[in-house]
């Protein structure tokens, strides 16, 4: 299960312990677990909850999600699970940073107005519900990535001192466009996804879907400059991103304004 705070304040409660949550954070519960929640009297809040299995989802929409969608749920899953091998992390209850993640909630619940006794368009919309699902798990685990770094306070991009790693970034920029995935990334570098990207981390300053997420966003930052003829959607879909939207959240959670404002701040006369 998945709650989003929107505004307000609160505190969860699982497990016997308490968790003060605020605007933009994400609280997770394990299928199973017995949980409540609290709203703080002076604040009350106001939040999104979702329920669903990860890795069902994942595995069921394979076949019926476009290829860019796909690549990022992968890459997304893998470093967290690898992350988790090596670190066991997953026991995190609280995710900040979420901010802008309303608009897939409220995306979600907007197909879902639209259910139809029709069978067809019952079952197109069970496959965009699960599409936002499956962009809302990415968004989240990115979420989780950024804070994870923030927490070791050990984020700041460096030049590796290992050979391998300084051939893989001369490499990656040339993948902007179908990002490779974590596997593919280890292999290049002969070392077991869960170890490479711990020693990425170690090597880099940043975790690997971070660094290319990073890559792309410095990319079509340029191009908005440099094409101010070309659509925001085109860009993003030249950079691999699975929809305008979510290009926009991962735009803004990088450069602080969207790719819009960003555009029209820097092509204003001077």
């Amino acid at each position: 299960e998945l709650c989003y705070v929107l505004s307000g304040r609160g505190e969860r409660i699982t497990r016997g312990q308490r968790s003060a949550v605020g605007p933009g954070d994400f609280y997770l519960i394990q299928p199973g677990e017995e949980h409540g929640a609290q709203a703080d009297p002076a604040d009350p809040w106001h939040f999104f909850t979702i329920a669903f299995d990860a890795r069902r989802v994942a595995r069921d929409s394979g076949r019926r999600l476009d290829d860019e969608t796909q690549r990022d749920l992968e890459q997304a899953l893998a470093q967290t699970w690898a992350l988790d091998e090596e670190k066991g992390t997953l026991e995190q209850r609280v995710i900040h940073g979420g901010d802008g993640a309303e608009h897939i909630f409220r995306r979600i619940l907007a197909e879902l107005d639209r259910l139809d006794a029709s069978r067809a368009k019952t079952a197109l919309t069970a496959l965009q519900v699960q599409a936002l699902i499956i962009e809302l798990l990415v968004f989240v685990t990115r979420c989780f990535i950024a804070g994870r770094e923030q927490v070791t306070g050990d984020f700041r991009q460096r030049t590796p001192t290992r050979n391998e790693f300084q051939d893989l970034l001369a490499w990656l920029p040339t993948r902007l466009a179908t990002p490779p995935a974590l596997a593919e990334m280890s292999q290049r570098v002969g070392l077991a996804p869960a170890h490479f990207a711990v020693t990425f981390k170690r090597e880099v300053g940043c975790t690997p879907i971070e660094h290319v997420t990073n890559l792309r966003v410095d990319a079509a930052a340029r191009r908005l400059i440099d094409e101010p003829r070309t659509t925001v959607s085109a860009i993003a879909q030249d950079l691999g991103f699975c929809t305008p939207q979510y290009f926009s959240m991962v735009f803004r959670k990088t450069k602080g304004c969207t790719p819009r404002e960003w555009r029209s701040r820097r092509n204003r006369p001077a």
